[in-house]
Parts: C-alpha cells; sequence; structure tokens
C-alpha cells in the first residue's frame, strides 16, 4: 500500500473516536513527512489550539530519532501538557512496513479527574479514611508538550542534527557544514519558516551560502 492509501484508512476514525471519546479528548492523525504541518485531520483541536496543517511536536521527534516504533506499536498513558492543562495520552505508531510514517494521537483532559480527585481526598480526609488511599500511581515519565512552537521545533531539530555531527560549527569545513544541510533537507526542514535563517545562524554560514548547498543537493538527487 501507498503512505496515502495507509492514511486514507486513519483519517475517518479520528472524527470517529472523537464522537466516542466527547469533547474533553483531543484526537489528531500527523503524516510525518511534513513535520511543519503534519496534523492532516483532528478532533475537539480547542484543547491545544492545534489545526490541519499544525507541526509535530517534541516528543514526535524524539520517537523518531530514538526508533522507538521499532520495537512498539504505541505508547499509552503518558502525561501531555497544554496552556497549563494535564493530559493523559496515547499514540499509536503508523507504519508503512518498517517506516514510521504517521502517529494517531489522543490526548484526554484530566481537569475533572483531578478536581474529583482532590475533593476526594479532602473527604477521606476529613472522615480519617486517608489511610486507604494510594497515592503512588503514577501516569508514566514520560512528558509531552502540545504547545511547541514552530519556531522552537525547528530550532530543536537543528541544533540536533548539528549535535549529532559530533563537530562544533566553528571548527567544521566547508563540505562538513554543507553536509549538515542536506541532511536538514532531506528532513524538509528548510520548508519550515525561518529554517534556513536558523540554519545559517547555527552554522554560522550566510543565507546565501545555504540556499546554494540546499539547492545543490537537490540536483544531485
Amino acid at each position: 500500500m501507498t503512505n496515502k492509501e495507509i492514511f486514507d484508512l486513519f483519517i475517518p476514525l479520528v472524527d470517529f473516536l472523537g464522537e466516542i471519546m466527547g469533547e474533553n479528548t483531543e484526537v489528531l492523525l500527523h503524516d510525518l513527512s511534513h513535520p511543519d504541518h503534519s496534523v492532516i485531520a483532528i478532533s475537539h483541536g480547542f484543547h491545544s489550539d492545534r489545526r490541519i496543517g499544525s507541526p509535530v511536536t517534541d516528543l514526535v521527534l524524539d520517537i523518531q530519532d530514538s526508533r522507538r516504533y521499532d520495537q512498539e506499536n504505541y505508547m499509552t498513558n503518558y502525561r501531555a501538557v497544554s496552556k497549563g492543562r494535564q493530559y493523559l495520552s496515547s499514540s499509536y505508531f503508523i507504519k508503512n512496513g518498517s517506516e514510521l510514517i504517521g502517529m494517531l494521537c489522543l490526548n484526554t483532559d484530566i481537569q475533572a479527574a483531578q478536581t474529583f480527585t482532590e475533593a476526594m481526598k479532602k473527604f477521606l480526609k476529613a472522615t480519617n479514611l486517608g489511610a486507604f488511599l494510594d497515592e503512588s500511581g503514577q501516569t508514566g515519565t514520560v512528558q509531552e508538550s502540545l504547545d511547541a512552537p514552530i519556531a522552537s521545533l525547528t530550532q530543536t531539530i537543528i541544533s540536533r542534527t548539528i549535535l549529532e555531527s559530533g563537530i562544533n560549527p566553528e571548527r567544521m569545513t566547508k563540505n562538513e557544514k554543507m553536509h549538515i544541510v542536506w541532511n536538514l533537507t532531506d528532513q524538509d526542514i528548510p520548508r519550515m519558516k525561518g529554517a534556513v535563517a536558523e540554519i545559517a545562524k547555527q552554522l554560522q554560514l550566510s543565507e546565501s551560502t545555504v540556499y546554494r548547498y540546499i539547492s545543490q543537493h537537490e540536483k544531485k538527487g
């Protein structure tokens, strides 16, 4: 199957799951071939103010880099934050063969549950039943920011790519800098707003040089 055929199967599930889970849960579908505008379907996006065309989050990038999807098909019950509110989140890894092409994500606002829990704690304490309340349960150590702005996201990707090269930009040769730009081009990073200026800044190049390297790579490819 092509990537498009796979996504065509998942897109209807977004509204379906949104109906089942209710307005308290945001459901969205990422197409990871375009990290700067990865969201291709969303239900109840008011939770994070995301919409079709919004970018990926920091956690999505970490999953791609770590290749966690090679060993697992999904992540469940991790913590996410948006606009100061806590969410319980789960993500399904969408693959075409061994390639991670997308993610189906559910983020449930747990504010009501937290309010209820606090009220229950007060009740149990007032009735001397507090000893029976188990406070050891956790929702996991993974945390995601659903509010990651595209500028911050771009800076993170560029910095990470440079860091992975193991060479400080001040000591890089012309060819080493050029290959960093090519690597970022393969990730579609230069298409992100402000990315070329950020690449130039971090690699200590002129923007015209970055554009030239991109053009050379596209002609080569």
